[in-house]
């Protein structure tokens, strides 16, 4: 495991054990994921294939998202660099009675999946690529399109530009990786404002990245935080600001 592995497991684990301690671990699939990727099903997979189809969740934690994705009949399978996350995600799996249904759990980097060329149908991510630096992001995009077939689907959630933290810290971007910033306003590594270093892109980048993609959709969804969780986390207003990215291969 590479050193930037090492740390970005260490980061990891010590999240979602403060998670767990605090009973505070997401359980519930991400709404702007289950949305999407049903946009998707209904539009190209017959009822009938769906049984059929293999997806897996890049970063899974807990697995909330990969018990959606069963519990539509098809085989998971996910990758997470915390063992204590791929536990979660195993006993959730287990839990729902979709032990049947798991491909592979895998403790690993997104940057570096050890799957073959063209074995998904569909990949989801969750605000994980943006907690990678550059050259791994890039390599977790990468992995991406090597991993679907032709038609495959990728399902996206993450951090855009006009989010309230990075319009506090945008004067603090990394020269050598503009949209990056690290983040350590202090308190619980649970929030954003402390967890470290975290990309913000842009659509414009997400076209790039899905460069030969068929189809690349990054669509923004923006809203406010009720205002005592944004004191919480030490502002007045918080407006999270996301692009749900939508590629088809």
């Amino acid at each position: 495991m590479s050193t930037n592995d090492q740390a970005m497991r260490e980061t990891w684990e010590t999240s979602f054990k403060e998670q767990v301690a605090r009973g505070a671990y997401n359980t519930a699939p991400v709404e702007a994921l289950v949305r999407t990727v049903s946009y998707y099903l209904r539009d190209r997979v017959e009822a009938d294939r769906i049984a059929d189809l293999h997806f897996a969740e890049l970063g899974c934690g807990a697995g909330p998202n990969l018990v959606w994705l069963a519990e539509k009949g098809m085989t998971v399978s996910g990758v997470d660099i915390a063992p204590t996350a791929l536990d979660l995600a195993r006993q959730n799996l287990d839990r729902h009675g979709f032990a049947g249904q798991v491909g592979a759990l895998v403790e690993g980097s997104v940057a570096d999946v050890p799957w073959a060329d063209g074995s998904m149908d569909g990949l989801l991510e969750s605000c994980v690529f943006q907690h990678l630096p550059r050259g791994d992001r890039e390599r977790a995009f990468a992995e991406v399109g090597r991993l679907l077939r032709p038609g495959g689907v990728f399902v996206g959630h993450m951090l855009e530009q006009g989010h309230t933290v990075f319009g506090r810290h945008e004067h603090e971007q990394l020269a050598d990786d503009p949209g990056t910033v690290q983040l350590e306003e202090g308190g619980s590594n649970f929030y954003l404002s402390n967890i470290g270093l975290s990309h913000f892109f842009t659509k414009d980048e997400i076209h790039r990245l899905f460069d030969g993609f068929s189809l690349v959709e990054p669509c923004l969804a923006r809203y406010e935080i009720p205002a005592s969780e944004a004191g919480k986390r030490g502002y007045d207003a918080y407006l999270q600001s996301m692009l749900i990215v939508y590629a088809v291969k």
